[in-house]
């Protein structure tokens, strides 16, 4: 155990491994995306225009994107500045613009796109890692919790007359009792929560998507938040991770990696 993080070197080592992998599979397939989202939105009979667009963009994944993700992910998570999704959609702009050089015709959008996205003419940016390539979404879910799950060790020795604080707003009965071998607080709603942050800072959130209409009044500053939901809502995850929700993970995912995810708030056994 490290004295001063409080991980164990195993749990820093899955936690690098995570990283790298994720870092990997956006190495390969980000460079795709981006090319792809301006090749195949672009007329046929503008090939070579199209072609020099793609090099452009090629040149800024390069020579941009991916040493900046380098840098995320290689980096400490008290110090990681943004998320990797956010940095993918950095590109969002340079092809919005190399698709209206081409006079391309920009599509009908809907209220809620053009309020979370409002630059985002063509309706590009990624709302999840799956948008990306559809081998991204396991590894960034596994990525998601991983951090989590060292950013509760850390508060656990940073502050040591107390646990983490960790809070869980999940209202079905069932769902509820599947949290009873850790230390947690329930709470019914967001504004319960907020109610409940205003006196004490929670470390991680946990927030059941398929009981909630809005994710947004859940994210907490300076809290780790998790959603989690069903499988097939992939609205409500976009929506929540658009809101700033570190990680949602699909309900069956998000419960066999409990024991992992709240192993630093696990009630002792001892008599």
């Amino acid at each position: 155990m490290d004295p001063e993080s409080g991980e164990s070197l195993p749990e820093a080592e899955l936690l690098a491994a995570h990283s790298m992998a994720l870092l990997d599979a956006l190495r390969i397939n980000v460079e795709r995306w981006a090319v792809n989202s301006l090749v195949s939105r672009s007329p046929a009979t503008a090939h070579k225009r199209v072609q020099e667009g793609a090099d452009r963009i090629s040149a800024q994944v390069r020579n941009s994107v991916l040493p900046d993700l380098v840098a995320l992910l290689g980096a400490d998570i008290d110090h990681q500045w943004t998320s990797p999704l956010e940095i993918v959609r950095t590109l969002v702009g340079p092809i919005t613009s190399e698709l209206q050089s081409l006079n391309v015709p920009a599509p009908h959008r809907d209220a809620s796109s053009v309020a979370l996205h409002p630059d985002d003419l063509y309706n590009l940016a990624p709302a999840t890692f799956a948008d990306v390539h559809l081998s991204l979404h396991d590894l960034g879910l596994a990525w998601g919790a991983a951090k989590a799950h060292v950013h509760l060790r850390r508060h656990q020795v940073r502050v040591p007359d107390r646990r983490p604080v960790v809070v869980v707003c999940a209202p079905e009965l069932g769902d509820r009792s599947r949290f009873d071998a850790f230390e947690v607080h329930h709470v019914r709603n967001a504004q319960k929560l907020a109610e409940f942050s205003s006196h004490t800072e929670p470390d991680l959130v946990i927030v059941d998507l398929d009981r909630t209409s809005d994710p947004v009044p859940f994210r907490i500053d300076n809290a780790h938040v998790v959603g989690f939901g069903s499988h097939v809502d992939t609205p409500r995850h976009d929506a929540a991770l658009d809101a700033g929700f570190d990680a949602v993970m699909v309900r069956s995912l998000f419960f066999r990696r409990l024991p992992e995810l709240l192993a630093p708030v696990q009630k002792s056994t001892a008599s």
